[in-house]
């Protein structure tokens, strides 16, 4: 599973080691990360960096004192500079996020959007393939929204949104991103967690914290059986010499369909990497 580190804007000094951990993806946090005040000081820090344009950057689109209108004075300045990829959070409404995209249609962004409102959930059911262009990925601010709700922030609760955000990356061929998991110390519930967002499809987690990259780095996310059945259906697929011609077969009482091939093959990939 992919990995999307948040890191604080105020510890941009962390990087040189996080890297080491063989992490990918990182997403410089702005936002709730570090005080207002102390915005434009990590702004300075991170653009001095070389390959500051790599990361993502989480970064205010809403005013301090009036978080239902916008400000983007912060974000223009990364762009400015050329920065393209961006989280976007606290977007409200696709009327909001349609304002944010019209102000930098020239800028050609690579965005992940923050589904952090119901409003948004409930409009981008119909919108989503309007913005296949404009969208690298999508997740679940689950803390956000369900503050929102009013709800507990539990997987059950969380079930059927974080579904449906899943279905809606697929739709159009983007990555949908896990949520993120506030609970450092427990391992188990972690992995738990990790678990069932895999079993369901995601291949892609927001993470906070090292423990939790090692975590899923050393996971395996399929049974002995799993793997077993996976080699088995290769080996009848490296038998046939035209690879399309695969017909139904039956391995260990099981129907065998084409279906089951990238499934096999992304079984065995989990188990070499």
């Amino acid at each position: 599973m992919e990995s999307y580190f948040f890191i604080p804007g105020s510890k941009l000094n962390k990087l040189h080691e996080l890297h080491k951990l063989k992490i990918k993806k990182f997403i410089i946090d702005f936002e709730d990360a570090i005080k207002a005040s102390e915005r434009n000081k990590f702004f300075l820090e991170l653009i001095n960096l070389s390959n500051s344009k790599e990361f993502y950057l989480r970064v205010p689109l809403h005013c301090l004192r009036k978080e239902d209108e916008l400000d983007l004075s912060f974000i223009s300045k990364f762009i400015d500079l050329g920065y393209k990829k961006f989280v976007f959070p606290k977007i409200a409404s696709i009327d909001q996020f349609d304002q944010v995209l019209k102000t930098f249609k020239a800028a050609s962004l690579e965005i992940i959007l923050l589904i952090e409102t119901p409003r948004l959930y409930l409009e981008l059911q119909s919108t989503i393939l309007k913005y296949q262009k404009n969208l690298t990925g999508i997740g679940l601010g689950s803390h956000d929204f369900m503050s929102i709700v009013g709800g507990k922030h539990t997987l059950k609760n969380l079930e059927v949104v974080r579904q449906n955000i899943l279905y809606l990356a697929k739709s159009c061929n983007i990555t949908s991103i896990d949520i993120a998991s506030m609970n450092i110390t427990d391992k188990e519930s972690f992995k738990e967690e990790v678990l069932d967002g895999y079993n369901k499809g995601y291949k892609a987690k927001f993470i906070i914290h090292p423990k939790q990259f090692s975590i899923i780095n050393n996971m395996q996310f399929y049974s002995e059986e799993e793997y077993t059945q996976a080699k088995k259906i290769l080996e009848e697929l490296s038998k046939l010499e035209d690879k399309n011609e695969f017909n139904p077969i039956v391995i260990d009482g099981k129907v065998i369909e084409k279906a089951h091939i990238n499934k096999a093959k992304q079984i065995l990939k989990n188990k070499n990497k």
